[in-house]
């Protein structure tokens, strides 16, 4: 069974990319690939990257084929390759292209599994002027439990697909203004309501100088405006400027919290509606430190401006590190529950501090728990667990 159990990621961007309130052209140019890399890989994700474009709705998508269409149709075949694909693409009616470049793709085994690691970028031209208008270069690693380094390599390139899906977006933010405003909702006219979904968020810039976001509930198609709920903010007026504000489902902290009464430090992430917890506790002894991970679900209850509440639990292990070894395998594992409520108050939607606090219980035989008394003073099998941290969206 593949495992996911840690994932690094760094995105560099430059530029700014493009407001548009309707569909527009778009062309997927033939991958880039370093020496030595597999074309297969870097077919692989250009297909991604025209699948997330098309779910985005906002998209005419022209590939490589449509391309080679054209340039046969017209005779194009003497002009070099970019310029054979710029010409194509404003033939087509496009105003804009995406060029994926792939410079590293690599898994290296160890322990149980393999470290895959990828480096890419997307960069986006006008094709009238041939201007690079946005770029961004990802570096990401994952390790994952797996039998051979392709099948890890392919575990990474489907974790990419959001982080696409993602720039895609920053790349071409919708744009639109505020039509009218009634009992806590916007409705926002100046757009093509079907190039947006429902969840996404808008920043609006009101005439006072404040900021107000509000989340796409709807579309009124009688008078064919995007609906939208006021999260927080100021008080928007009719014809504030309104822009895509894209955000990330993955959401990540670093926190300061108690367990059993000691203190400890950890990271709590969570995409969706699963979450994972991973800590140490500050009590060592000869070099063995005890450290505790938690995975299961979490639901969000209600929210109520930059203020929500959300139900979480999971199963957990607390395990013995030696710090002194090379090896993150841990022993004299403990099994147990938790759950609890989490507290979360948004500076924005992409970032903000939260507070956990949940129940734990652990199940522990009898020498076991003695050991962890003896060394951490862990005397406790059933505790609160309390833990408070800034987060941010990856």
């Amino acid at each position: 069974m593949k495992k996911i159990v840690f994932l690094f990621l760094l995105f560099f961007g430059i530029a700014f990319g493009i407001t548009i309130s309707e569909k527009t052209g778009l062309v997927i140019l033939p991958a880039k690939v370093g020496n030595g890399w597999n074309m297969d890989e870097a077919d692989y994700l250009i297909s991604l990257l025209e699948e997330k474009a098309l779910s985005l709705g906002r998209f005419r998508v022209f590939s490589r084929n449509d391309l080679d269409m054209i340039v046969k149709e017209r005779n194009l075949a003497d002009l070099g390759i970019v310029e054979q694909t710029f010409e194509a693409g404003k033939i087509l009616g496009a105003k804009y292209a995406v060029l994926l470049t792939l410079t590293e793709l690599s898994a290296q085994y160890e322990k149980n599994g393999y470290t895959a690691s990828l480096r890419l970028s997307l960069k986006l031209y006008n094709l009238s002027t041939g201007e690079l208008l946005a770029a961004k270069t990802f570096d990401k690693s994952t390790y994952v439990e797996e039998e051979t380094s392709q099948k890890a390599i392919n575990s990474l390139l489907e974790l990419i697909s959001e982080d696409i899906w993602i720039t895609l977006r920053e790349f071409f933010k919708v744009e639109a203004y505020v039509k009218r405003v009634e009992n806590g909702k916007v409705y926002l006219a100046g757009l093509d309501p079907n190039i947006v979904k429902k969840g996404f968020i808008f920043k609006i810039e009101t005439s006072e100088g404040d900021v107000v976001y509000a989340k796409v509930i709807g579309v009124d198609r009688n008078e064919n405006l995007v609906i939208a709920k006021i999260k927080y903010g100021g008080n928007p007026s009719v014809y504030d400027p309104a822009l895509e504000y894209p955000i990330s489902n993955t959401f990540g902290s670093f926190s300061i919290g108690m367990y059993a009464g000691k203190i400890s430090l950890g990271i709590f992430g969570y995409s969706k509606n699963i979450f994972a917890d991973i800590g140490i506790i500050l009590s060592s002894e000869l070099g063995y430190v005890p450290g505790y991970s938690t995975v299961g679900g979490i639901i969000k209850l209600f929210e109520m401006g930059q203020v929500s509440f959300s139900g979480f639990g999971g199963l957990q292990i607390l395990g013995i590190y030696d710090t002194n070894s090379e090896s993150s395998d841990s022993f004299l594992n403990v099994f147990g529950v938790s759950g609890g409520i989490q507290l979360k108050y948004e500076f924005e939607p992409k970032n903000g501090v939260l507070v956990n606090v949940g129940y734990t219980m652990l199940f522990p035989g009898d020498l076991v728990k003695y050991i962890y008394e003896q060394l951490f003073g862990i005397d406790k099998t059933s505790f609160t667990q309390i833990s408070l941290g800034y987060f941010m969206s990856f």
